[in-house]
């Protein structure tokens, strides 16, 4: 398995989460082929989730940077990360950060 880029300030955000507490992170995902089509992350989702997943999950994709912004549950971002499309994960959001 390749081993991904991760924010170390992400994999504290990861660990302290709650179970059900949502963790906004940064994902890049793979450069892609110039004559290729962007990550298609319909199919990416559909893939980690499988057939009616109920799982709750905010997502800004902008292909033109690559960048994936996801807003889940720690478990659902680890599952993320793990997939062959990512190629470095951040956190969005710095701990003590106001959003200010």
């Amino acid at each position: 398995m390749h081993k991904r880029d991760i924010d170390p300030d992400l994999e504290r955000q990861l660990d302290a989460a709650k179970e059900d507490e949502p963790v906004e992170a940064v994902l890049l995902l793979k450069d892609v082929e110039r004559d290729k089509p962007p990550t298609d992350v319909e199919a990416l989702m559909k893939r980690v989730f499988g057939k009616g997943a109920d799982e709750h999950v905010e997502l800004n994709y902008m292909p033109r940077v690559g960048a994936l912004i996801v807003r889940a549950r720690s478990g659902v971002l680890r599952l993320l990360i793990s997939q062959p499309e990512v190629e470095m994960a951040s956190a969005n959001r710095i701990e003590g950060d106001t959003g200010l």
